[in-house]
């Protein structure tokens, strides 16, 4: 018998269950509560009963519809037999689906893209061995969309569309993800490989090559980093994680910095004794004033540091200033707002706190994977 098609994709509609893709190329299990059909987005209710506004093109539903149909192009079979995935029964042309389906493909054990990222990506980077870990190794070979049709700022960041990494999901540059040193497309920690340890926000001092430009496995290589470097680096990782400016020397700078040594790969850095690592970072901190500003000179305790602009650490090639939350959120060439915000202001009353758009300080719904603040721990 003919492999069974999945029924044509209806329209999204409220109450719909669906897989919505956030920020970090993770899948959360939501529920539609309003539809806009104009802004091509819904609003969507968490786990965790948070709510915001997601992009149609980064929600997956779950609802059947009537006619059977290729999901991508939603054209009937016709003279191209659909070829059902194995775990989620959506029906695809071989030509639509991203690598292109081989011929010699079991129909019976074929499994799609979606669902290969699915169960691949993890926080801390995606599996390494085993069928799914091979299938994502093959399905990152190409992109399921161009990326020359991409409209990006002008220090390249973010583009228009929201499209980035091989899952073509929303993304922030500056929250665990790297960047392509040949494509300049950035990518999500949960969708690479080749990570040994996970990153912290804001962590640019990598030479990556993504899947597509090496055609092959990805490479990464750990760039060299300053005691400047390390301590701008856990200043800005805490201040998102913790929603504070201002962080006691011993008790949380030090310490975060200690209890993740081994995970911080800090190549010639790594050797400091324990001892030496508190005279160096405090020297660090104290010495310069145009990254750091010291609890007393603000009239508090002389041992809180916190940055003078909540920024990424740039790299010691990069000559430009520090790039600011206000100058990364910058307006499209035509003068309009790119998507993401657009979205930010529809949400009206809703708590900035709680925004779910890819940009504030990297929320994610609480009872859905909290970020922990010790790297070599599950987060």
């Amino acid at each position: 018998a003919p492999p069974r098609s999945r029924p044509r994709r209806r329209e999204m509609s409220e109450g719909d269950d669906v897989l919505a893709r956030w920020s970090d190329g993770l899948l959360y299990l939501g529920n539609v509560k309003r539809v806009d059909g104009v802004k091509q987005c819904c609003l969507v209710r968490f786990e965790d009963n948070s709510e915001f506004w997601v992009l149609r093109k980064d929600i997956h539903s779950f609802a059947a519809g009537v006619e059977e149909v290729c999901c991508i192009c939603e054209a009937p079979p016709l003279k191209e037999p659909l070829v059902n995935c194995l775990k989620c029964r959506h029906g695809y042309h071989a030509e639509c689906h991203t690598p292109s389906i081989e011929p010699e493909a079991d129909s019976e054990s074929w499994i799609c893209r979606q669902c290969v990222f699915a169960v691949a990506t993890k926080r801390g980077g995606a599996i390494k061995r085993g069928r799914f870990a091979r299938l994502m190794h093959f399905m990152k070979l190409r992109l399921p969309y161009q990326l020359t049709s991409l409209d990006w700022d002008p220090q390249h960041l973010s583009n228009q569309q929201q499209c980035y990494c091989y899952c073509a999901g929303p993304g922030e540059w500056n929250l665990k993800m790297l960047q392509c040193a040949s494509c300049g497309q950035w990518f999500h920690e949960a969708c690479t490989q080749c990570l040994t340890k996970p990153l912290l926000y804001g962590d640019r001092f990598y030479q990556f090559q993504c899947s597509v430009c090496n055609k092959g496995p990805e490479t990464v290589k750990r760039l060299p980093m300053t005691w400047v470097d390390l301590a701008h680096l856990v200043l800005y990782h805490l201040s998102l994680c913790c929603k504070r400016k201002y962080f006691d020397f011993d008790h949380e700078i030090l310490s975060f910095t200690n209890e993740n040594w081994d995970s911080l790969l800090l190549g010639a850095l790594s050797d400091t004794p324990r001892q030496e690592r508190c005279h160096n970072l405090l020297n660090a901190l104290n010495s310069q004033k145009d990254r750091f500003v010291s609890g007393k000179e603000i009239k508090k305790k002389k041992c809180l540091f916190g940055l003078q602009v909540r920024a990424p650490p740039p790299l010691s090639s990069d000559s430009s200033p520090l790039i600011t939350e206000r100058a990364r959120r910058g307006r499209r060439r035509d003068g309009r707002r790119p998507a993401s915000q657009e979205l930010e202001r529809r949400r009206g009353g809703e708590n900035p706190g709680q925004t779910r758009d890819a940009g504030r300080e990297g929320a994610v719904p609480s009872g859905v994977g909290q970020r922990g603040l010790v790297l070599n721990s599950t987060h």
